[in-house]
């Protein structure tokens, strides 16, 4: 056990202060006999008894003060050296001072009790503060388990086991050596879910104390405190072990009911995502297939009766709409792989402007009307990087530039080289996105025009269409390379999507001979 609080308290436990109470009583007496009156002599001695009596019992402090009150007599009233009194109010004095020293002491030995007894109390609400916040800063049951039975051990005083039940894992954890006995009643202890053994009024006979671990409504194991019988070391503290077991049963129950409850929200979360991604899906899709499928069922039904140039255009038709369920299947695939846990992809050391030039490559491609205006700097440092996740981020920034761009606007794609980091930017010329929904594109599902999502494939909308996974994919590769991808305002329209990647110390280039 690395540390337990400690509460002061009254040093009342020896009991030599009561004497020296005592002799500075009577020197005092002996001092001033004959300078004060027999009534004033005597409340020194009830004043004595008062302050002795809280370092003696209360029976020693009445016998004390009833030989104090004939010691008196014997010195100080008349006739000295006798026990007997000339004045009816001098016996009335000694009766008095007797009643009331032997009242004053009991009363100071309770207020010390109670003092001594509140201290504990004080000392163990402190102990099992501790304890608790100890085994809150813990999250596995068998540490916790550990920390539990030092501290049982130094508490006790004798030798400890401990048998918790993990209900997670549907076993048993022991701490400590047990026999088959030990074993035996600790199972019952967990069964009956109440304290067995000596003290306890149930099963008497036993050498060892059986404690359960009881949260609140079972027992989470239980506790045994072996041959405290045969040793006569049955624990005065049984309450306060009881409480700390208490404390330990209630604080795994609540773990595991908590673990339990992320369990759950973690299950709802993910059928919600899954009901989501259903509804999308079957809503997202269904637009490119239906074109899909009818361009493909009038080339295949109208072949002899449509001209060449209206093959053509049909045929257009069916690369481009399976060209969008591909792009829209791979963003939605890779989301699930990279939000899916922790991943390491292999990384190496690539040019941006090779990468950029293979995703303007396509883009040029797909969209041979649109304008592309690149601003490289020639010595841009190279990047530490998966050049196929990087495209795939890229190509979706781009893809959503030239969705949110009217036709005749150009798409900006710049970088420069910040400190340690490069920022590539990439600029559209349309309406912008608005301040509440900077951060939220970034959320997978989320699009700022939403009631353009399930759009025809007319000539002005079909451009609009998709799920709302692209923006969340490229947050998504940044933070696998350890970069940022934030949205900036463009003046006087427009949106700038900026992504700053880390640079890192760069290779060495060999030289050729």
């Amino acid at each position: 056990m690395s540390f337990t609080p400690q509460i002061s308290k009254p040093q009342f436990d020896t009991r030599w202060p009561a004497a020296v109470v005592w002799a500075l009583a009577w020197a005092l007496l002996w001092y001033l006999d004959g300078e004060l009156s027999l009534g004033n002599l005597a409340l020194l001695l009830v004043l004595a008894s008062a302050i002795a009596a809280l370092w003696l019992p209360a029976i020693v402090s009445i016998i004390i003060s009833t030989l104090s009150v004939l010691m008196f007599n014997w010195f100080f009233v008349e006739p000295r050296f006798t026990f007997s009194v000339n004045f009816h109010q001098d016996m009335l004095l000694l009766l008095t001072m007797m009643g009331v020293s032997a009242v004053v002491g009991y009363l100071m030995v309770r207020l010390r009790l109670a003092a001594d007894a509140e201290s504990q109390h004080a000392q163990a609400s402190e102990k099992l503060r501790w304890l608790g916040e100890e085994l809150r800063e813990i999250s596995e049951v068998s540490q916790q388990a550990e920390l539990l039975h030092g501290f049982l051990k130094q508490h006790s005083g004798g030798d400890v086991a401990m048998l918790v039940i993990e209900q997670e894992k549907n076993d048993h954890l022991l701490v400590g050596k047990l026999t088959a006995q030990d074993e035996s009643g600790l199972l019952a202890c967990v069964k009956e879910m109440s304290a067995l053994g000596p003290g306890t009024g149930r099963y008497e006979n036993q050498q060892s104390l059986f404690l359960p671990l009881r949260g609140r409504v079972r027992a989470l194991g239980a506790v045994v405190f072996k041959d405290v019988h045969a040793q006569n070391k049955i624990p005065l503290n049984r309450d306060f072990l009881q409480q700390v077991c208490d404390l330990f049963g209630l604080e795994v129950e609540r773990a595991q009911t908590l673990h339990i409850a992320q369990l759950a929200q973690s299950e709802a979360k993910n059928q919600a995502l899954r009901n989501t991604l259903l509804t999308s899906v079957s809503h997202d899709y269904r637009t490119p297939l239906a074109n899909l499928m009818g361009a493909a069922s009038l080339i295949h039904d109208q072949t002899a009766r449509l001209s060449t140039e209206k093959i053509t255009t049909l045929a257009k038709t069916v690369l481009d709409e399976a060209q969008h369920l591909n792009r829209m299947t791979s963003n939605t695939l890779q989301l699930a792989r990279l939000d899916a846990g922790p991943m390491h992809v292999k990384k190496d050391w690539e040019s941006l402007h090779e990468i950029l030039g293979s995703v303007l490559l396509k883009a040029r491609e797909r969209y041979p009307a649109r304008q592309f205006l690149v601003n490289l700097p020639a010595h841009l440092p190279l990047i530490r990087c998966n050049a196929i996740l990087l495209v795939q981020l890229f190509d979706n920034l781009i893809e959503n530039a030239v969705k949110y761009s009217p036709q005749q606007a150009s798409i900006e794609i710049a970088a420069i080289e910040v400190k340690n980091d490069v920022l590539v930017r990439v600029t559209d010329a349309g309406a912008g996105i608005p301040d509440a929904w900077k951060e939220k594109v970034f959320h997978v599902f989320e699009r700022v025009q939403a009631e353009t999502a399930q759009a025809d494939a007319s000539q002005n909308q079909h451009l609009r269409r998709g799920m709302g996974v692209g923006l969340a994919v490229c947050m998504a590769i940044a933070k696998v390379h350890d970069g940022k991808l934030w949205v900036e305002d463009r003046l006087p329209s427009g949106a700038v999507m900026c992504l700053s990647l880390p640079v890192g110390e760069q290779p060495q280039v060999r030289s050729e001979g």
